[in-house]
């Protein structure tokens, strides 16, 4: 079984953390399976609790450390059971598309830098 790719999961990882499983219904991917749904659950939660893994992820939902070990669940359970391998995809295909933006940030250049032989500076004057 190949890997996980980090860039293809942690969104999805990113989501579960600040929303927790619930909160996808919720949120128009009503369309992901009970199958799905419930695999995702039985990965992160038990007694209807969040497990630790969930509860340190949703503490903070950027860290890579917490994102890592969600993966390492996820791989585990799919090397276990390669047949959920079909609810991943389909979880990862229904979730809303996150684009990274950047906003209110200085020193962000969007055009061409073509000085024609001039000085180029980016970023603020320093005492320059």
């Amino acid at each position: 079984m190949e890997p996980i790719t980090m860039a293809v999961i942690t969104p999805f990882l990113i989501e579960l953390g600040k929303q927790g499983i619930e909160k996808f219904k919720e949120k128009g991917v009503e369309s992901i399976s009970e199958g799905a749904i419930n695999w995702i659950k039985s990965l992160f939660f038990k007694d209807d609790k969040p497990k630790k893994a969930l509860l340190e992820l949703q503490e903070n939902p950027e860290n890579i450390e917490k994102q890592n070990i969600a993966k390492a669940l996820i791989e585990n359970s799919l090397e276990d059971n390669p047949e959920f391998k079909i609810h991943l995809k389909e979880i990862l295909e229904k979730l809303p598309k996150v684009e990274n933006t950047i906003t209110n940030s200085k020193n962000v250049n969007t055009g061409n830098v073509n000085t024609g032989g001039g000085d180029f500076r980016l970023g603020d004057n320093y005492g320059a």
